[in-house]
């Protein structure tokens, strides 16, 4: 069963239990994944998402959640942001495990050091990472740190 299949699977059992905050969730990211067959112009099963644009449409709403929930944190909305959260542990769930900042950190100032890059290299160093190792590292704090290292 592929990781979009078991998101069709994730409501189908909500809907049983009765678990609205996992239905909405699961729900959402179930008309996200077929939104982007519908835009990709394929067949409208699941099964058709390959495992990269599955991880690619579940990031995407990571960081969209994130944002909203700096913003539900902002107006100090308790209700909003125990939704989000949950929203987000639920997303993150399928995600592969990252690795942490120390390792990414580390990971980085190898790019630096064998590849002899400057802050003008900021783009070479993120496409790298991004090519290499996607799936691996959080992009965002990756760019944090560069940026960071850079300014030292």
């Amino acid at each position: 069963m592929s990781l979009a299949e078991k998101i069709a699977e994730d409501v189908k059992s909500a809907l049983k239990s009765g678990d609205k905050k996992k239905l909405s969730i699961a729900r959402f990211l179930s008309s996200e994944l077929k939104n982007f067959l519908i835009k990709e112009n394929l067949d409208r099963e699941l099964s058709k998402i390959s495992e990269e644009n599955f991880y690619k449409i579940v990031k995407t709403q990571v960081k969209q959640k994130k944002e909203s929930l700096e913003y539900a944190e902002k107006a100090n909305d308790p209700v909003m942001i125990d939704t989000l959260n949950f929203d987000l542990d639920y997303l993150n769930s399928y995600l592969p495990s990252t690795i942490n900042e120390e390792s990414t950190k580390e990971l980085i100032l190898n790019y630096i050091k064998d590849h002899q890059f400057t802050s003008k290299d900021f783009g070479k160093l993120m496409g790298l990472l991004k090519r290499n190792h996607d799936s691996q590292i959080d992009l965002n704090l990756a760019s944090s740190i560069i940026k960071k290292i850079f300014s030292e």
